[in-house]
């Protein structure tokens, strides 16, 4: 009976090994970034996650596109969707989130490669759940010479996501809408 369950245990193991879903992103440990966000991001108008996520958890993920095809990559909520076309060749686009305790309690990533510029505009998504926001008007924004700039966005309706678009890759964060800016 032993040697049965081992060999049927064995055929299982080797009947998933052969099992994969291409969709998914290949999530792996981080890259060396080209920019380290630590200490060059400001918190200021960022939301805030209600706690502390895991900086064991992984950080990184990448997926290849094929640039005709078109994809996503997602990572813990965040996620980009790249329509056919939009990427000027086959790319390996990455998701990378804080690694630092005081930026990991932000809505904040960096996607990647850095500086990408796309064909047509790609959609970025942020997650909402366990998120502090109390229904006030929220916006994706990209960080770039030393200050966030607007890219508007929406939430959705059920109030878990908020995404917009935007023509390159970078650091963005969702943050509230600030009076007068």
């Amino acid at each position: 009976m032993t040697a049965r369950r081992t060999l049927a245990l064995a055929a299982a193991l080797f009947a998933l090994a052969g099992c994969s879903d291409s969709s998914q992103p290949m999530l792996s440990t981080p890259a060396p970034a080209a920019e380290s966000l630590t200490g060059t991001v400001s918190v200021n108008g960022l939301l805030q996650f209600a706690g502390t996520p895991s900086l064991v958890g992984t950080r990184h993920a990448e997926k290849r596109i094929i640039a005709a095809q078109g994809g996503f990559v997602e990572l813990n909520g965040f996620r980009v969707d790249i329509p056919a076309g939009a990427l000027p060749a086959d790319t390996t686009v990455t998701i990378d989130l804080p690694a630092d305790e005081l930026l990991a309690k932000r809505l904040v990533a960096e996607f990647g490669p850095h500086g990408v510029q796309f064909n047509t505009p790609v959609t970025l998504t942020f997650p909402l759940g366990g998120v502090l926001w109390n229904g006030n008007p929220v916006e994706v924004a990209r960080w770039e010479n030393g200050a966030w700039t607007s890219l508007g966005g929406s939430v959705n309706a059920l109030g878990t996501a908020l995404s917009g678009t935007t023509p390159r890759f970078s650091t963005y964060g969702g943050k509230y809408v600030l009076a007068g800016g």
